[in-house]
């Protein structure tokens, strides 16, 4: 009984091959998760004005979240009640508060 050896050195570009043609048919099965451009809103003096505690909500005693695409194109107007507003999201946290998106502080 005869065995016949096996040339690995034929073996090993047939191998590199069926991995590259693999990898080039699960690569557009891939689902990528891409965020949304960032959408550039412009307002000048004379865009209409919004009233911070208006369109936001008070989360802490003069912390008021406000939603960005409700202010978008407008003007925000900060009133004596509002001294900060977190444009974004207000998330708690066990060790502090902290806004998610800009933070901005009235006089």
């Amino acid at each position: 009984m005869k065995i016949e050896r096996m040339n690995f050195g034929r073996l090993l570009p047939m191998v590199a091959a069926g991995m590259v043609l693999y990898a080039g048919v699960a690569y557009p099965q891939m689902e990528y998760k891409t965020q949304p451009p960032i959408a550039i809103h412009r307002a000048n003096e004379k865009s209409p004005a919004v009233n911070l505690t208006a369109v936001g909500k008070e989360v802490s005693p003069g912390v008021f979240e406000v939603d960005p695409n409700s202010i978008s194109d407008k003007r925000l107007v900060i009133d004596g009640k509002g001294k900060r507003a977190c444009l974004g999201k207000w998330i708690t946290t066990k060790q502090s508060q902290m806004c998610e998106g800009s933070w901005v502080e009235g006089m």
